[in-house]
């Protein structure tokens, strides 16, 4: 009985992580599979599942032409790279110093970094947009790349504080104790023990950047457009593209399933391990 019981369990679990898991993977499956469709098939009502017939033609179509979409992908790329090392080499000594020398208004100081974080992006558009172009930064990816770091560092700092929490103070005694300073104790213990952490803020700060649309939809221009704004010129008053817009999609998706592939082994370690203080 007990050992049937069990096995219920286990039965039920399993269905409600099924669920779960087929409710975040749906959306994708239809994606992939109207960008093999036809223009015509994607106007259709009732909406068909599979396309008549396979081809590639909506994917080749993204890579001919005038509208090919490499420079938009070699921008995103390029910006939500550059962000990611500006933000880690700026939020790791900040939330390193924040965790080890703490004050009376650390806790302060913390809720006003994560509060930041929480300003939509619709709220400081215009002020960015007016100091913009009175500075020349407008159409301007380098730009985009400040306001991008602006947006996440702060969250960074925050996450990274909580990580840090998590390192043993005795082992960096010790390390000092050998003659390390707070830099060599910071890039030869602290770093390497939190590296797991690390990798998930930097998957995070990519990902947030990859897929930023608003400020990069009024901030630049036809040469410095990302990937997102990109998808968005699919939908006009007159159709929607769907055929267009879901191959674009799943273009877009690939770097984030790569890199969540590759830190998959990281991501349980690091997500727990703020939680574990010595």
């Amino acid at each position: 009985m007990k050992f049937r019981m069990k096995w219920i369990k286990k039965l039920l679990v399993w269905m409600v992580c099924f669920c779960f898991s087929m409710m975040s993977l749906l959306p994708i499956l239809w994606s992939v599979l109207t960008s093999f469709k036809k223009y015509i098939e994607t106007q259709i009502f009732p909406p068909k599942i599979l396309p008549d017939q396979f081809s590639l033609h909506n994917y080749a179509e993204l890579f001919k032409g005038s509208s090919s979409i490499v420079k938009p992908l070699l921008s995103s790329l390029e910006v939500a790279v550059i962000t990611t090392v500006i933000v880690l080499l700026i939020a790791i000594p900040a939330a390193y110093s924040m965790s080890r020398f703490r004050t009376k208004r650390t806790h302060d100081i913390q809720m006003w970094v994560i509060g930041m974080r929480m300003a939509p992006a619709v709220a400081v558009l215009v002020p960015y947009y007016i100091i913009y172009s009175r500075i020349g930064l407008v159409n301007n990816k380098g730009g985009l790349i400040v306001l991008y770091v602006l947006s996440n560092v702060t969250f960074a700092v925050w996450l990274l504080s909580v990580f840090f929490d998590g390192v043993s103070k005795e082992i960096e005694e010790a390390a000092m104790v050998d003659g390390l300073g707070h830099w060599g104790t910071l890039l030869r213990i602290v770093i390497p023990l939190a590296m797991n952490s690390i990798l998930i803020i930097a998957a995070f700060v990519f990902i947030f950047s990859w897929n930023e649309l608003i400020y990069a939809m009024n901030l630049c221009g036809q040469q410095t457009q990302t990937l997102p704004v990109i998808l968005s010129t699919y939908a006009s008053d007159v159709s929607v593209q769907y055929q267009m817009m879901t191959a674009t999609q799943v273009i877009q998706i690939i770097p984030v399933a790569l890199i969540t592939l590759l830190i998959q082994k990281n991501i349980l370690t690091g997500l727990s391990f703020g939680a574990v203080k010595g």
